[in-house]
């Protein structure tokens, strides 16, 4: 069981801590709490808990990658014992910064691998930072354009066993879906349903079919509207683009703590490799690692993401450091504190 801290009556007496113990809770990978920039001393418990369970799991990649390998290979290769140290060390180490007048508690430095198809750790933190950008561009672009709302819309392939042809199916499909989009916006066609986004951002994600256990990719976009997209009229038009798919999905976006369901569902697409096995993800992620997962149009168009996976800190406010140190079979343990 980890042990977590939080600030107690006494902080005005010398800043002393003291300590709670808390059930283990199961990890819940979705981006809502993770992507709001303001956290507070007493959402740190359950941060902790995300990052040790997504922590163990980068371990355990680690370890298959290790053992996996056939003839001793791993011992020669270079790129295994790379990815397999990088997996080892991310996330030892985490330290806060409390801001203890505005109760705010912000990552402030790690030790990240950034390998985030492999590691759920590093997919967190990479998602939550897509998700707070996008939220601040879709502001602005909705003060601007009062009239759009955003709608999740995801377009899906037949399952199949080849993860790279079914990848490429699905891949090419979208990119005619938006010559088709950009040749009517031009006057050179009739319009399609995906005209009626003036932008959007999608990401493709990677999945295995719960019934055939065939690889099942499949794309989710969010489509900024001032009309909704018939779902019939999509199924449609993706029939006759892919020959053989027609499965569509549309649904106007809702909000889950404060953050829209839909961005949350685009940008987790690098968690979702952590649901695969092992075997699975590690074969994922060496057949598809080179492929751009995130693409953007129209209005969303040039959003900036920020390299570094820690948070944005607070300027001219005073804070406490806190250090934690993952310990295999119990977390994320408490090392010090100092101003």
């Amino acid at each position: 069981m980890a042990s977590f801290y939080r600030w107690g009556d006494d902080e005005k007496k010398g800043h002393r801590m003291t300590e709670e113990k808390q059930e283990r809770a199961p990890l819940d990978l979705s981006l809502a709490g993770e992507s709001r920039r303001a956290l507070t001393s007493g959402e740190l418990p359950g941060r902790l808990e995300r990052y040790a369970i997504a922590k163990q799991r980068a371990l355990d990649m680690s370890q298959y990658i290790r053992f996996s390998t056939k003839n001793n290979s791993f011992v020669r290769n270079r790129a295994h014992k790379g990815l397999f140290f990088r997996l080892q060390q991310c996330g030892t180490f985490l330290l806060f910064r409390d801001y203890y007048q505005v109760n705010q508690v912000r990552l402030h430095q790690a030790n990240f691998c950034k390998t985030h198809l492999l590691c759920p750790l590093c997919a967190l933190r990479r998602g939550a930072k897509y998700v707070q950008a996008y939220m601040e561009k879709l502001e602005i672009v909705r003060n601007d354009n009062p009239g759009l709302w955003p709608y999740l819309v995801t377009l899906t392939v037949k399952d199949g066993p080849d993860l790279v042809e079914r990848f490429q199916q699905l891949k090419l499909s979208v990119e005619a879906m938006n010559r088709k989009r950009q040749e009517a916006d031009r006057g050179r066609r009739a319009p399609i349903e995906m005209n009626k986004a003036l932008g959007g951002v999608s990401s493709y994600e990677i999945k295995k079919g719960a019934n055939s256990g065939l690889w099942h990719p499949h794309y989710h976009a969010t489509w900024l509207c001032k009309e909704q997209p018939y779902e019939t009229r999509l199924s449609k038009e993706w029939e006759e683009i892919t020959g053989d798919s027609f499965i569509v999905d549309v649904k106007p976006f809702s909000e889950e703590q404060g953050i829209y369901e839909g961005f949350l569902e685009v940008f987790a697409y690098a968690l979702k490799f952590s649901t695969l096995s092992l075997e699975d993800n590690y074969e994922a992620f060496l057949k598809l690692s080179r492929k751009r997962f995130i693409n953007s149009f129209g209005v969303l168009r040039g959003v900036e993401i920020p390299e570094a996976l820690e948070d944005e800190q607070l300027e001219d406010l005073p804070y406490v450091e806190l250090l934690f140190k993952y310990v295999s079979g119990s977390g994320y343990n408490f090392l010090s504190v100092g101003k």
